[in-house]
C-alpha cells in the first residue's frame, strides 16, 4: 500500500518534518503501508527521513519538490495526506481516495481550518494539524470516510443553455 503526501505549490515545514519521524513511519508500517511518496515544495531541505530500512520500518521512501501532474501520484496512492489548501483537498476528494487533511495554522487568518473542519464533520476527510498526523494514521479513522459525491454537471449546462438562448 502507498501513501502520497503533498504540501502543494509552496512549503509546509511542520508537515514535511512530521512525515520524516520514526513514529510517523512506524504508524504507516503498522497500517500496512510500504511506500511513501512526498511532494515537499519549498520545504524539501527539511525532508530528512531515517537512512536505514530498519529505521524506516521497511517503507520505501521517495520525495521531490514539485510535479506538474499530481493526479498521477494521487491515483497510485491508497491514502492521500495533503495540506488543507482547497485545490489539494478537491484533488483528493475527486480521486475518491481516503484523505487526511493537515491544516497549516501559520498561514494568514487560519483560513484552512474552516473548510477542513467542515469536510471532516461531514465525514469526507480526516482533519488534523501536523502534530496530530501520526495519531490520525495510527487510529485508522481515514478508512471509515464517506466517499465525496460526484458533482452532476447537467444542471449547470441546462442553466447555461437556458440563459444563452434568451
Amino acid at each position: 500500500m502507498s501513501v502520497y503526501v503533498t504540501v502543494g505549490s509552496t512549503g509546509f515545514d511542520d508537515l514535511v518534518k512530521e512525515v520524516c519521524t520514526r513514529s510517523f513511519l512506524q504508524s504507516l508500517a503498522k497500517r500496512g503501508f510500504r511506500k511513501l511518496c512526498v511532494q515537499c515544495g519549498s520545504s524539501e531541505d527539511l525532508f530528512v527521513p531515517p537512512r536505514t530500512e530498519s529505521a524506516t520500518f521497511g517503507i520505501a521512501i521517495e520525495s521531490f519538490d514539485y510535479t506538474s501532474s499530481p493526479q498521477r501520484f494521487i491515483e497510485q496512492a491508497d491514502l492521500v495526506i495533503c495540506h488543507a489548501g482547497t485545490g489539494s483537498i478537491l484533488e483528493a476528494l475527486h480521486s475518491r481516495k481516503p484523505a487526511i487533511v493537515v491544516v497549516n495554522r501559520r498561514l494568514m487568518d487560519d483560513h484552512q481550518s474552516e473548510i477542513a473542519q467542515e469536510l471532516s464533520a461531514r465525514g469526507y476527510v480526516v482533519a488534523t494539524e501536523a502534530s496530530g498526523l501520526t495519531e490520525a494514521v495510527a487510529n485508522g479513522s481515514y478508512s471509515k470516510l464517506v466517499p465525496y459525491p460526484n458533482a452532476d454537471p447537467q444542471p449547470i449546462g441546462e442553466i447555461l443553455d437556458e440563459e444563452t438562448s434568451l
